[in-house]
């Protein structure tokens, strides 16, 4: 692996990567133009990415996609026109292709950088595929539905000497990285509370899987879920889930009947802490049948150590807006998250944000592996992202969580090995 600029490859060409919706709700308000196309496309004019691809399963969406992104990135931001050179799979007359991933990989060297964001039941044969190119992996949140598949794509990367890593890019906001770096003053592991909230639209959004292959807990309490873990460190573990659940208005909303849908999911985890057996308490809860409100996502954590505590609103940063706009007349802003607006000079100015942050940080670390500079190890050991080893108990608590559910809330242990240390994943 050569010193050389990487190239980048988008696997999923939806709302995440390119602001691409086609329902009357559209995009979301907190990422209008995506998150992973604009990125990528600024890295590029910042001369840190080389050539882009995009890959998805369906080819006869893409002239709409590409459109979106030519109106909502290049003609909005000077210096952008990158974002048009973009090549796309499958051919645009490809009414479906599952694999069309697999042609842009074959575009790609070894050493560039991929993105998956699809729906969480591919992402496991994408994300090995690329890995078995020699392609370092930038996976949504869950990486995978199964702990087992999760052990297994550490596997893949450790016998392809590549980076794996899960985008939970709550950890590169200022705020929670504070949290995370003043945990230890807190004392062992105590309590965790977090809530997160979406409004009924993004049901139209996610409507094809929602119920079938994936539900809100595996979407929104990965987040904190991370989070949680992430503060505690690994002197605490997870050891038993159980799981309830709230519903009728998901399946009221989208009127269907073939599948039951969680409205709201509560995960109650208990966690045992190394230095005394003491334990604590994880509660995560995750809706998506919320009423539009001042924020797209209402969000919120209270995280409290033995020693102290720390309470996060997300939603509300004390930014406020109102306008006379019948649609959207007041707000509570977070550019902390993504920065759209342009800045003065007419260019693309959220570079700070910490979902543009997450991975513009995978990007840089990808290209210091490829030079040499540093190991996957250093990696692990300087703990901003999440890589792939260090995150499986978040699959196995949100594995757990589903099996619960799946058998009347029963509790579920997570079991590890006896003769492994005390900060080993669950097996």
């Amino acid at each position: 692996m050569g010193k050389r600029v990487v190239n980048a490859l988008m696997v999923g060409a939806g709302e995440y990567t390119t602001g691409s919706v086609f329902t009357a709700a559209g995009a979301a308000p907190d990422k209008p133009a995506g998150v992973v196309a604009i990125t990528f496309t600024d890295l590029k004019r910042r001369g840190r990415i080389n050539d882009m691809y995009l890959a998805d399963a369906v080819g006869t969406r893409m002239p709409a996609v590409r459109d979106t992104m030519r109106t909502k990135i290049a003609e909005k931001y000077k210096g952008m026109e990158s974002v048009n050179a973009i090549k796309t799979f499958p051919n645009d007359d490809v009414a479906f292709d599952a694999e069309a991933y697999k042609l842009a990989i074959a575009q790609c060297s070894p050493g560039d950088v991929v993105t998956i964001f699809t729906p969480d039941d591919t992402h496991f044969d994408i994300a090995k595929a690329c890995m078995e190119a020699k392609l370092h992996v930038l996976v949504a949140k869950p990486a995978v539905k199964t702990l087992d598949k999760h052990l297994e794509l550490i596997q893949v990367a450790k016998e392809n000497n590549v980076l794996c890593c899960v985008e939970y890019h709550k950890r590169f906001d200022p705020l929670y990285t504070d949290a995370r770096d003043r945990g230890d003053s807190l004392g062992p592991f105590s309590f965790f509370n977090a809530t997160m909230t979406q409004p009924k639209a993004q049901l139209d959004t996610f409507k094809n899987w929602a119920g079938k292959s994936s539900d809100i807990s595996y979407y929104l309490n990965s987040h904190h879920i991370d989070i949680c873990a992430w503060i505690a460190g690994k002197s605490s573990r997870p050891t038993k889930v159980t799981a309830f659940a709230a519903m009728g208005a998901a399946n009221k909303y989208l009127n269907v009947s073939d599948r039951k849908i969680e409205d709201t999911i509560t995960l109650t985890t208990e966690w045992e802490n190394k230095e005394d057996g003491s334990k604590g308490i994880g509660i995560y809860t995750a809706s998506w049948i919320a009423p539009k409100s001042d924020s797209h996502t209402q969000q919120n954590f209270h995280y409290c150590g033995q020693n102290g505590e720390i309470r996060v609103n997300q939603a509300r940063r004390g930014y406020e807006m109102a306008m006379d706009d019948e649609q959207r007349p007041f707000a509570n802003l977070n550019p902390l998250y993504m920065k759209y607006t342009p800045g003065k000079d007419g260019y693309f100015s959220g570079q700070n944000g910490y979902g543009y942050r997450s991975i513009e940080r995978f990007v840089e670390v990808c290209q210091q592996i490829n030079d040499g500079k540093i190991t996957k190890e250093d990696v692990e050991n300087m703990g901003d992202l999440a890589t792939i080893e260090s995150s499986a108990r978040v699959t196995a608590i949100l594995e757990a969580g589903r099996l619960s559910l799946d058998n009347s809330s029963r509790g579920v242990e997570l079991v590890y090995d006896k003769s492994a240390p005390f900060e080993s994943e669950p097996t």
